[in-house]
This record gives C-alpha cells, structure tokens and sequence, in this order.
C-alpha cells in the first residue's frame, strides 16, 4: 500500500513511488476491484553490481590542441581567460571543485600572463584540486626523435616541480592522436610519469609495455567528449544523470571483476576547448539521495584524472597487459603535407644532442654551457603538437614552421661557437679543416669544405693525400672528400694549393657512359625513370625487381583524404583503373653531370604538368651506396596530388624482413605493432582494423627490407614512408618509398590547404648489404648526420689532431644525449640498446671518473651505482633498454 494524494480531480490521485528500486506493478484498486494496472520502473536503480558500493569521480578538463580550433593566438587567449581564470574563481567559491589541463605548456602560457597567481597555482596544486599534465604537449610521437619525447618530460613534469615547489604532476595526455610509438611507456615511466591518459583507444585500463618491459598505466575512454557533448551525461538534473552513470557502469561489472579492479568509475567532462561547469548543486542531491537511500549507492564526487588512477591502481589489480607500436593514422597531415618544416624539426633533432655533446667537451674545458639556450632550442623543436592546419590553419602552420627553424638554427648556432672553441685548441694552421662526428662510431664518409680556388688538394693529418673532387653548388665551390673521424670526436685535415683540381684517379674497373655505370659494387643501367638494371656484384644478384617501376621512379597519384580528420584507418590512394603517373612513362635523357676520381653523378630532367622534376644519382668509386637526389622544381601547389620515390626490390614481401627506427627503437612490420585491435572510436566509426595492416608508416633515419639472403636499406630525408606496392594491382615484392608531397587540405571544415608551392629538394641513400638491418643502419643513419666543418681561425693549439672523446664498445648502444647536468657540475648520457639483446658494455668518457650513478630521464638520481675504473664505466644494458647515467 503506497500513499497517495486526491487531487481533486476525478479518476486521479497522486501516488508517491519508490525513488530508488527496480521495476514493479502499480496497481490501483476501488472497492475491491483492480482499476488499472502498470509495469513503473524506479527512477534511480538499486541495482549497481560491483560498483553499489563504489565512487563516481567527475573529472573537468578541457581539450586543446595549440591551435586548430583557431589561431594559435587566439586559442591561448582563450585558454588563459575563458578557462583557466574561471575555473581558479570557481575554486575560490567552491572548496570542492577541480579542474585539469592537459599540457604545461598551457601553464607556462597562464603564468606569463598572471606571475602574480602562482602561490595561488602552487596552493591548488598541493590540494589536488588543480592538474596541467606532465608533459609540454600533445605530440604525434612517432614524428619526434626519441631525445625529443624525453624532453616533453624534461618540460613538463620536471619544469613543474622545479618552478612550482611542492608539486608534481605524473599523468600524461595525448587524448587526439590515434597512434603510439613503442618505447614510449619506457620513456615515461623513466621519467617518473606513472600515467598515461588517453582516447581512440578501447575503453579500458592497461598496463602498456615498451619492449623491454618497463609499463605505464594507460587509461583511455573510448573517445574523449563523448560524455560532455554527446551523451550528457549531467545536463538534465539528477535523476537523469543517475540513469545515465548507471546504464554505463553496469557494462563494467564483469571487467571490474576480472581484472580485480576496486569499485572506481570516471566520467571525463571535456571536449575541445570546453569551459569549466559547476556540477556543484548536482553533487551534492545525488550524494544527499545515497544517504537516505535504504540500499547502497555510489557516491559522486569532483576528482582529477590522477586522483582516479591512484584510486584503480592497488596491489591486486590485474590489468590487462598490452605493448606494441600502434601505427599513426594521421601521419599524412605532418611529412608530407608539411615537408619543409618536419625537415627542420628532423634537424633539430641531430644538431641539438650534438651540440649538448660539444657543449659538454667545451665546458670541461672552461667553456660555459649554454643552457638556456639549449632549453629554448628544444622547446622550439617540440612546439607544433598535433594541432596543425585547423581554421586558420596558413597562421597556425606559419608560426609552427618558424619554431621549427628556430629549433633548427640554436643547433647550429649553439653546435658552430662549442666545435670553433674546440677546434681552436687542435694543433695546427689557421685554416686547417677540423671535421666534427656526432655519432656513436668511428665512422668514413663524404665531408664538403667551402674552397675559393677549386685547385685544392686535401692531406690527413699523417700526411697522406686523400683523394678528393671539386663540386660547383651555384657561386660556391666545395671540396669533397672521403674522411675517417672517430666516434663522438674530430680529426683534422689540411687543404693545400694544388695544380689541379682532382686527386687521385679514377679506379680502373670503375666504367661508365652516359647511361651505365660498373664498379667493383654495382653493375647499373639507367633509362626512363631511373635504373632499368642493378646488379650486386658482391652478392652475386639482381636487387631490383624490373617488371613495374624504375629503382628512383617517382610517382604522380590523386589523393583525396585530408589526413587527420577522425577516419579509422589510413586512407587509400585514389585510384580508378589503376592510374598511377609514373616518370618512368617519360623518354630519359641521363647525362654525366659531375664525375672524378670519387664519384660519378648522372642527371634526368623530367617536365612534367605540375613541376619538373630533376633526378641526379650519384654514385661511389670506393663506398657501396648510392645517392638518389630528387629536385621538384616549381611546384604549381595543385589540390588532392601525392609524390613519391619508389624503389622496387627483388625478394618476396612475405619472405622479407621489412623494418624502420622509431623512437629509441627499430620496429618489424608484422611482429612490434599493437597485438590487438585498437577499439575506441571516432565520430566516423570504430577503430577496426590491425596496426599490423596500416601503412604507410612513420619513420626516423631508415628502412630497411632483407629477405632472399640480401638487405637493402634505405636513408630517407622524409618522415613517412611504405614498403607496399601503391599500384592497384599490388606486387608480391616490397618497394621501398618515401612520401615525398601530398598538397591535400586540413581536416577543419574551415581549414587551409597544403599548397606547398615552389622548389623542394629530397635526398635517399640506398645500400645493399648482407641480410640484416644492422648491417645497413651505420651507413644509413650517417647520410642524416653530416660532419660538421670548422676551419681553424689561428694557428696553434695543445689538442692532438684526431680525438674521440666518448667510446662506446657496442655499435648497436646508441648515444641518445651527453649533456651537462641541469643544476650541479655533473654530466648526463644516455644511452640506448637497440638491436634487442641483453649486454655488458664500455663507455670510455673524456675525463676520470669520481663516481658514476643510474638516475631517471629527468637527471634525479637512483640508488644504483655504476661501476668504473678510471675513465671506463661497466655496465649491464638489458635488450631495448634506455639507460641514463649520471657521472661526476
């Protein structure tokens, strides 16, 4: 029997019913006699499953790239006084409530504008009512180096801690981007970054492996906004939102379950640029409505992304194990749709750990570094995150290129002062040529002197003649040379007045003609294309594979997609009918351009309706590479076109071992991507297809295919690249390409397009070598890291003409960075395994060592000693481990 109200009315009464239950009969009865009878379901459901005990944590926070919505501008305007500024009011009035960005970047931002709030920063901090992510932004990781993730870290959670005492922020964001680059749970768990907060991602909680098996814990809900814009989950009162929250949570009891998860929900209210809610009011009736329920309810409450993961992460939780490389899907928006500036940030990548290392050298000498304008180099580098194009996108990606550049120039500014100041201490002539290696081994490659008279001979220090040949660059003239400068260290070389303008000759089994070139390497034919035939003498075999494209074909192919909208998958080519627009279908007129005693250079001009293409393949007397060189000259900027370079190869696809470096790592297509499908999902659709399927894919230095007993690897100036035959009537052999174009628009409704107008230059060095990437890596890396060239200004000097300050005694333990410690006289290297085996290994360091110690990515020290003697540490690196040493 409920009770009831007349209403006064007839045939109408008001019944008060259960708030909280199920569903029931109501019946209403006169005189006996049932008068109506009907099924009313409990506006608030008593049945919660594993969470009837649990806690809602309401987490707000807001999503914004840099830009994209609007100008970069405008967008940090908006940031700072339409979100920020309000939401540290509202804190002000309400003792409960919290709020989190998404990047410290956008703290940096705020405390330009108001330096004054800062106690007022650091006091809500220490609340936990106030997070900003523990990185500098949001960025595609697979285009940035592996030192340049690290240095998200280095500016944001460690900037965090050290300009805002007492505070620390372990949660990262990188909501907007579907894709993960494989070491990147190592990376920030040796940052000190415990969480990872992300979308587009099955909805879940993980422990993600890097392969060495360090993990972060990795949220992601499926998409972000969805809740806030799409759901609504609080906006229609209490009754509403206990519906809504219990029709959600109960899809997790079983998960919960499994994976011994305590009872801990999160709903984020977030989507791109929302301002803060008071969600008070609401609160505080459905927690009033738990307490005078007769059954448990879950509590709600305000809480913070780390606040939740703390919560979820006790000892007897059993997440769900994941690890892998889950492949960009938007990779098109950056390389290639943004060449120029993505070689500027490529780089700053290799001219700022070179300049670190030098800089290092020359402090130890007296020298003072230069830190801050290290710290600007970097933050320059990293400054474009995901959010490129958008509306406004010609300001947006105006400002992002000439951070890139900026990047780009105090890598060379910084590296030029630290080898002048080095050089100057080598003993010799002044303009004696000393010529800088910022890599790992001790290496022989083409180094080029600016020269004013091009009869020059080169002498190495023993006082040998080196063979050389004179190169014309417009005005300028250079010398070019073979030069051998051991690892992280410089040798000199004297340029002497000369009768000619070669030394040395041509070996006598080199032969060539306008159209065929033959050493003690290669047997090579050109035609329409590129190379028709190439014969590896040594190896006793074809590499190229004949039946499509020439090797150095370049590719003219419709693309319709704009290359980081919310698609599921990569986009294909647009192709009808197989139209693919090859150079190859153009008549070749190869001619000999350059030619001496150490190379050969052949040249094809191809005009062609949208810009002319001049391809120039060099070719080495005395070095097992060639050097394909593609000038796109007067490029019209025509809509929806994509270019690129292809390299057809004479092994079987599903034979071969296809492989490229990515942060800190080298990834097999077909073994190092993610295990499972993505999930998650976008606003077109869920994340269906395998990581394993997507391609092209993002790269560093190199790609390398081996199969049928041979490997060829290929250096690459591009950041994207494929190993799939991009014809409609796909070949059973990889072809080696790089992106090189692609003039498509920005996935905003109102965004720009990528004209890309003008004259591009795009250089590929190719190798044949025993099967093996590591076989082909030393060689490939090098075409990216040219010797740097300081001539002596003075004669004189104490320094021996050849040094290698830094050994390292595995070729395959990459030197990441050697930097001076950021506050104490300490230095910092790091060091990378990259083949996948556990080692003992030497590291020779250029002064003795007082003591040597483990520390994490961001310098703060372990308790792991390192063992030394003298000048020689001795470690253990496990496979695919990133080790950072402090030494004093």
């Amino acid at each position: 029997s409920l009770p009831y109200e007349k209403t006064g009315e007839k045939g109408k009464v008001l019944a008060w019913l259960p708030m909280v239950g199920t569903s029931n009969v109501l019946e209403c009865q006169s005189g006996g006699k049932t008068v109506t009878s009907e099924r009313v379901i409990a506006p608030i459901s008593s049945e919660w499953g594993f969470f009837q005990q649990g806690e809602i944590h309401l987490l707000q926070a807001t999503h914004q790239d840099i830009a994209w919505m609007d100008t970069p501008e405008y967008c940090r305007n908006e940031r700072v006084h339409d979100i920020v500024v309000p939401a540290l009011e509202m804190m002000k009035e309400d003792p409960d409530f919290t709020f989190e960005m998404e990047q410290t970047l956008n703290l940096m931002e705020f405390l330009e504008v108001f330096p004054e709030r800062k106690d007022e920063l650091i006091q809500r901090y220490k609340e936990g009512r106030f997070h900003w992510g523990a990185t500098y932004n949001q960025p595609y990781e697979g285009l940035s180096s592996g030192e340049q993730l690290v240095r998200q870290a280095y500016y944001g959670r460690k900037w965090i801690m050290e300009n805002l005492p007492g505070c620390d922020d372990q949660t990262a964001s990188n909501m907007d981007v579907p894709g993960r680059t494989m070491q990147m749970p190592q990376i920030l768990t040796k940052c000190g970054i415990k969480n990872l907060f992300i979308s587009r991602h099955r909805e879940g909680l993980y422990d993600w492996n890097s392969p060495d098996g360090t993990s972060v814990l990795t949220w992601s809900l499926g998409h972000y906004g969805w809740e806030k814009f799409v759901w609504h989950f609080f906006d229609a009162g209490v009754l509403q939102a206990f519906g809504k929250v219990h029709d959600r949570v109960r899809l997790w009891d079983d998960y919960y379950t499994r994976h011994h998860l305590p009872p801990h929900y999160a709903v984020l209210m977030s989507s791109d640029a929302s301002k803060p809610d008071s969600y008070s009011a609401l609160i505080r009736e459905w927690n009033q409505i738990a307490s005078l329920s007769e059954v448990p309810l879950p509590r709600l409450k305000y809480s913070t992304t780390e606040a939740y993961l703390e919560a979820i992460d006790t000892p007897d939780s059993q997440r769900e194990k994941i690890s892998g490389e889950r492949t960009n899907l938007w990779l098109y928006i950056h390389g290639p749709a943004h060449y120029e500036q993505t070689l500027d940030k490529r780089k700053a990548a290799i001219l700022l750990p070179a300049a670190e290392f030098f800089s290092s050298v020359a402090w130890l000498s007296g020298s003072e570094y230069p830190t801050s304008r290290l710290d600007r180099g970097w933050m320059a580098s990293i400054y474009p995150d995901h959010g490129l194009g958008g509306k406004h996108g010609e300001i947006t990606d105006s400002i992002f290129g000439d951070s890139l550049a900026i990047g780009r120039f105090v890598g060379e500014s910084v590296l030029g002062e630290a080898t002048r100041a080095i050089a100057s201490q080598v003993k010799g002539k002044k303009g004696d040529v000393i010529l800088f290696n910022d890599l790992s081994w001790t290496r022989t490659s083409m180094a080029e002197v600016q020269v004013k008279d091009a009869r020059v001979k080169v002498q190495d220090a023993e006082g040998k003649i080196l063979p050389s040949q004179i190169a014309v660059r417009g005005d300028s003239t250079f010398v070019r040379f073979f030069a051998q400068v051991p690892a992280l260290g410089y040798a000199r070389f004297t340029l002497l007045p000369s009768r000619s303008r070669e030394a040395g000759e041509v070996p006598s089994e080199v032969q060539y003609g306008s159209n065929y070139y033959s050493n003690r390497f290669y047997d090579i034919t050109f035609g329409q294309g590129g190379i028709v035939r190439l014969f590896d003498k040594e190896a006793g075999k074809d590499i190229m594979a004949q039946e499509k494209y020439a090797f150095g074909d370049v590719i003219e192919v419709d693309y319709r997609a704009n290359g980081a909208g919310e698609q599921t998958r990569i986009p294909d080519l647009s192709m009808q009918f197989g139209q693919l627009r090859t150079l190859s279908r153009h008549p070749s007129d190869w001619q000999v351009v350059e030619e001496g005693p150490l190379y050969v250079t052949f040249q094809n001009i191809v005009p062609e309706s949208q810009a002319t293409f001049v391809q120039r393949v060099t070719l080495y007397h005395y070095v097992k590479k060639m050097d394909f060189d593609v000038r796109m000259q007067d490029f019209t900027g025509a809509h929806n076109l994509q270019y690129r370079i292809l390299f057809p190869l004479n092994m079987k696809t599903a034979t071969s071992d296809i492989c490229y470096e990515v942060p800190m790592a080298v990834s097999h297509v077909g073994k190092d991507e993610l295990k499972m499908i993505p999930g998650g999902w976008s606003a077109q659709g869920t994340y269906i297809h395998h990581p394993s399927d997507s391609h092209p894919r993002e790269m560093l230095n190199f790609l390398s295919a081996n199969g049928n007993g041979l490997g060829v690897t290929m250096s690459s100036c591009v950041a994207v690249c494929d190993w799939i035959d991009p014809a409609v009537e796909v070949s059973d052999y990889p072809v080696l390409q790089g992106i090189l174009l692609s003039s498509h628009k920005s996935c905003h409704g109102k965004g720009n397009w990528y004209h890309q107008t003008g004259t591009h230059d795009f250089h590929f060095s190719l190798s044949s070598h025993s099967q093996g990437w590591q076989n082909g890596q030393a060689q490939a890396i090098q075409e990216n890291h040219p010797f740097h060239v300081v001539c002596k200004e003075q004669k004189g000097g104490t320094l021996p003409a050849t040094h290698s300050y830094l050994e390292i005694s595995d070729p395959l333990v990459h030197l990441s960075t050697f930097k001076k410690a950021d506050h104490e006289d300490a230095l910092v290297l790091r060091i990378v395994e990259m083949e996948g085996r556990d080692k003992d290994i030497t590291i020779r360091l250029p002064r003795a060592i007082q003591s040597a110690v483990r520390c994490n990515m961001i310098e703060e020290d372990t308790d792991q000693k390192i063992s030394f003697t003298d000048d020689v540490l001795h470690l253990h690196i496990g496979h695919h481990a990133i080790e950072t040493i402090k030494v004093r």
